[in-house]
């Protein structure tokens, strides 16, 4: 079964660009990752908010523990303002298109 993330991470003050310039570099990468159904980026101009897809549970442990997140997580890091919000989320399909607009 799939793995819905959502993570909301808090640059600090004036580093937002920063932090999304980081994401930059390393995004290609973690696309390239095995289960990666979906790492996409977005903002509220204050925070950067990302939405993951992973075809496992395992496929986002080896993301967790990988050579990505070793690179970019302490790039991050230096960047945060405090910790990421993060939330791990078993898709429920709801709705007569539960393949498409019922879930992610």
């Amino acid at each position: 079964m799939s793995v819905v993330v959502t993570a909301v991470v808090h640059p600090r003050p004036g580093l937002l660009e920063e932090a999304l310039a980081t994401y930059a570099r390393h995004i290609d990468a973690v696309h390239a990752e095995p289960g990666c159904e979906l790492y996409a980026l977005h903002t509220d101009g204050a925070s950067i908010v990302i939405i993951e897809k992973w075809a496992s549970q395992a496929d986002l442990d080896a993301h967790a523990t990988g050579e990505v997140m070793a690179q970019l997580g302490p790039e991050l890091n230096a960047l945060r303002d405090r910790p990421a919000d993060v939330a791990v989320l078993e898709p429920r399909p709801a709705g007569s298109d539960a393949g498409g607009k019922g879930a992610l």
